[in-house]
């Protein structure tokens, strides 16, 4: 179902002084500051982890080296995900606002 004039009333009548929460793009990457970003050509990306070692042992003069062996304990799969989310509006009500340019903001300003 296409936006049609129905859900645009205010923009069809003069005197609208703003659209509200059409500003997001001046809140750039803030997520880098918390986050890493890595990019993966792969369907998805494993992470595992190693057990550590136990406590080293006191070594007798004369004798061996206590050995331990380490193994793989967990792993954490990241299956990639394609997020989307498209819409649709009517000729009509591009045609009837009276801010067109707020129409732009529907594909610029919340992108």
């Amino acid at each position: 179902m296409a936006i049609s004039r129905s859900q645009l009333v205010k923009e069809l009548e003069p005197g609208l002084n703003a659209l509200f929460g059409l500003e997001y793009k001046r809140y750039e990457n803030e997520h880098a500051e918390i986050f890493d970003t890595e990019t993966s050509d792969r369907a998805f990306e494993e992470e595992v982890m190693l057990s550590g070692f136990g406590n080293a042992q006191v070594k007798g003069e004369g004798q061996g080296v206590s050995f331990d062996d380490a193994q793989e304990t967990y792993t954490a799969r990241y299956t990639h995900e394609t997020i989307a989310l498209a819409f649709s509006i009517t000729e009509v009500a591009i045609e009837d606002n009276l801010y067109i340019k707020t129409l732009d903001c529907y594909t610029n300003c919340l992108q």
